[in-house]
C-alpha cells in the first residue's frame, strides 16, 4: 500500500514504487510524471538537498521550483557516503519497482548503487540512469544540461538559423523535459516487458540521444537523395499589427488556399508561382507576400479568424502568462492549486494524461528534505523509534522542516 494518503480514483499506475535518486530537472521531471499517473515516488536526497530547492523565489522555505517537480513525493535524507546510508537506500530500493537517477556514469557505482551491483540481487528491477551523453561512446563523462544538449543535438544552431539571428539558448529546457518524458516512456515499456517476462532492465537514457531523437528536420538531412540542413518544414511566424502569428502552413504546398485567403488570385495564377517547385526556389517571395497581407489586417486576431474560416490552422503569439490563464488551459485544469506548505496556496502545472475511465495529475504535496525519514524508515523498512532517532543522531538521516531552521 502506498504511504501517500490521499483518497484518489484508479490511477493507472498504482501499486509501483519507485526510489528516485534524482535532482534538478530531468530525473524529477520523469518521477513527477510517474507520480501523477499514481506511482509512489520515496525521493532519496542527500544532505545538502536537491539545488533547485535553492532556485527562484521561496515561500515558507519551499521553492516554486522544487514544487512543481516534487508534489506529490516522499521524502527521505540519506548520506550515501556512509556505509549505513547506502545500507538503507539499498533497502529501500529492494522494496521498489524502479529506480530513476541522473548522476554523471560512475557516480552510483562509487556510492555501490549502480545497476551492476543492484541487479544482481535484485534482477526484476527497472533501473534507468539519465545522463548526458549516456554510459557508452567519447563524450560519456562530460558533465551535461539542457544548455549542452541543445547545442550538441543542433537545437541551438537550427533555432538561431530559421531565426537569422545569434544563437542564444532555448527558453525551454528541452534537454531536460524531452529526456524526462523518454525516460518515462523507456520505464513503462521495461515495466511491459517486465509483466511477461520477470525480468527489469537497465535504462541507459542520455539526453544528447532523447533531444537527438526528435529532431524532425533530421529527416532532410538523413534523406540521401537530397540532404539538406536548412529545410525545415517549420511553423512560420508574421508580424501583424498589434502582436505576432503563427502561420504553419507550407506555401510551396498551400499557395491556391493562402492566395484564396488573401484574396489574391492573380498571385495563384501568376507563373513565377505556379508549380511547387517554382514556388521552393522563391519562397521568400512567397513570405513577403504573405507578410504583406497580414500587415494590412487590423489585428492579429483578425488573421487568425481569417485562416480558421478558411480551415488554415493559425494562433497568435501569446505571452507565459496569457497561455497560464487563457480560458483553454484553465478548461483543461492544467494549473490546478496545491497546499504550498506555509498555509497557502500555489498553483502549479499539471500533466497532461486524460483517460476514459482512470485519473491522474498533481496530487499530493511538496515535501520538505528528511520530511518522511520516519515514515519510510519504519513503514517500509521496519525500523523502530529507538533505531530511526540513533541514525538522526548520527547524521547518517538528517531533515530540515519547518521550525528547524534553513528548510531546504
Amino acid at each position: 500500500m502506498s504511504l501517500v494518503s490521499e483518497a484518489v480514483a484508479k490511477r493507472p499506475l498504482d501499486g509501483l514504487r519507485v526510489a528516485d535518486f534524482s535532482r534538478v530537472l530531468a530525473g524529477p521531471y520523469c518521477t513527477r510524471m510517474l507520480a501523477d499517473l499514481g506511482a509512489e515516488i520515496i525521493k532519496i536526497e542527500p544532505p545538502e538537498g536537491d539545488v533547485s530547492r535553492r532556485l527562484g523565489p521561496r515561500r515558507g522555505g519551499m521553492s516554486g521550483y522544487y514544487m512543481q517537480q516534487n508534489c506529490g513525493k516522499q521524502n527521505v535524507s540519506l548520506d550515501l557516503k556512509n556505509p549505513r546510508g547506502r545500507d538503507l537506500a539499498l533497502q529501500i530500493i529492494r522494496r521498489c519497482d524502479v529506480l530513476v537517477e541522473n548522476f554523471r556514469p560512475g557516480v552510483m557505482a562509487g556510492l555501490g548503487l549502480g545497476p551492476d551491483e543492484v541487479r544482481r540481487g535484485q534482477p526484476e528491477l527497472v533501473y534507468c540512469a539519465i545522463s548526458g551523453f549516456g554510459a557508452t561512446g567519447p563524450a560519456r563523462d562530460q558533465r551535461a544540461f539542457a544548455g549542452i544538449a541543445h547545442a550538441s543535438t543542433g537545437t541551438l544552431w537550427r533555432q538561431a538559423t530559421i531565426m537569422g539571428q545569434r544563437t542564444a539558448d532555448s527558453v525551454l529546457a528541452l534537454g531536460d523535459t524531452v529526456t524526462g518524458l523518454q525516460a518515462t516512456i523507456a520505464i513503462l515499456a521495461a515495466l511491459a516487458l517486465r509483466s511477461r517476462t520477470g525480468e527489469g532492465q537497465f535504462i541507459d537514457m542520455a539526453m544528447h540521444d532523447a533531444l537527438l531523437s526528435v529532431q524532425e528536420a533530421a529527416n532532410f538531412y538523413l534523406f540521401p537523395e537530397e540532404p539538406s540542413e536548412t529545410d525545415f518544414l517549420c511553423s512560420w511566424v508574421y508580424r501583424a499589427a498589434d502582436r505576432d502569428i503563427v502561420m504553419p502552413t507550407d506555401p510551396r504546398a498551400d499557395w491556391d488556399t493562402l492566395c484564396r485567403v488573401m484574396g489574391q488570385p492573380k498571385l495563384r495564377d501568376d507563373p513565377r508561382y505556379d508549380t511547387p517547385q517554382k514556388r521552393a526556389e522563391c519562397l521568400d517571395e512567397l513570405e513577403a507576400h504573405i507578410q504583406s497581407w497580414v500587415l494590412e489586417q487590423p489585428d492579429a486576431d483578425s488573421v487568425v479568424a481569417a485562416l480558421h474560416a478558411a480551415g488554415l490552422p493559425g494562433a497568435r503569439v501569446s505571452t507565459l502568462g496569457e497561455a497560464l490563464e487563457s480560458e483553454q488551459t484553465l478548461a483543461r485544469d492544467m494549473t490546478p492549486e496545491r497546499p504550498d506548505r506555509s498555509g497557502r496556496h500555489v498553483r502549479v502545472l499539471n500533466s497532461p494524461y486524460r483517460f476514459s475511465d482512470a485519473t491522474a495529475g498533481v496530487r499530493g504535496v511538496p515535501a520538505f528534505r528528511g520530511e518522511h525519514n520516519a515514515t519510510v524508515l519504519a513503514g517500509l523498512l521496519g525500523l523502530s523509534a529507538t533505531e530511526i532517532s540513533r541514525l538522526e543522531i548520527d547524521g547518517i538521516i538528517s531533515s530540515r522542516l519547518p521550525g528547524g531552521g534553513d528548510k531546504r
